[in-house]
């Protein structure tokens, strides 16, 4: 994982979140603005691949599994939220 985005993760909270035990999973998940770029999080315990495509411009960037239990991001070069698409890939 890039040093950039592993540094931005927040360990402790991905672990509330694979073990239900955030209370306020909307902090971490989805799209948020960080001085790094936008910072997109899912969590899709069955996923095999997740990329992110953006809405107005088609462009795709692929997801980093960051915990093996799901848990996936991307940095995007961008200082806004934009509306995008996650693209699942299963392993079935």
């Amino acid at each position: 994982m890039e040093k950039t985005l592993y540094d931005l993760m927040d360990w402790a909270g991905i672990e509330e979140l694979v073990y239900s035990e955030s209370a306020a999973p909307q902090d971490m998940l989805g799209a948020h603005v960080t001085d790094k770029g936008l910072l997109i999080q899912a969590l899709i315990p069955t996923a095999a691949r997740v990329e992110v495509k953006l809405a107005l411009t088609g462009r795709r960037y692929p997801m980093e599994l960051a915990d093996e239990a799901g848990f996936f991001a991307v940095l995007i070069p961008r200082k806004s939220v934009t509306p995008y698409t996650l693209m699942v890939t299963y392993d079935n």
